[in-house]
């Protein structure tokens, strides 16, 4: 193996420990959603009661999702690469929107999508 190509495998294996990190993550943050779904928000003098239990189930499911990805990618499967530049593209979007309510967290997040997503489509046929 040169150089130049574990360098390019490399961003493979960084795109799935980034799958997996970022599917514990959603696990996590999707059952504190679900748990805690009553939140009382103050935004703009006016005092908001929102229930996140859907958006909880929502993310509960990409977290999910994303550990398929990882798992897959991870052993060198074509159809995870798709799938996983699918799911990280929805993962993006929620990160965004969460990014009204957790600026640092949403963006970190999006970031770190927007790295897999380019990562996955353009070294991830160099594991398997």
């Amino acid at each position: 193996m040169t150089t130049r190509s574990a360098e390019m495998s490399g961003w493979v294996i960084f795109a799935t420990t980034v799958l997996a990190v970022m599917a514990v993550f959603k696990v996590i943050f999707g059952l504190t959603l679900i748990i805690d779904n009553e939140w009382l928000v103050f935004a703009a003098g006016e005092l908001w009661y929102l229930d996140t239990a859907v958006w909880g189930w929502i993310t509960l499911g990409v977290g999910v999702l994303l550990g398929f990805m990882a798992w897959g990618v991870a052993s060198g499967q074509t159809w995870a690469r798709i799938l996983g530049i699918i799911v990280v593209g929805f993962a993006a979007v929620d990160a965004f929107l969460i990014a009204a309510y957790y600026p640092v967290w949403g963006l970190t997040l999006l970031a770190l999508a927007v790295l897999v997503i380019w990562a996955l489509a353009v070294h991830g046929d160099e594991v398997g």
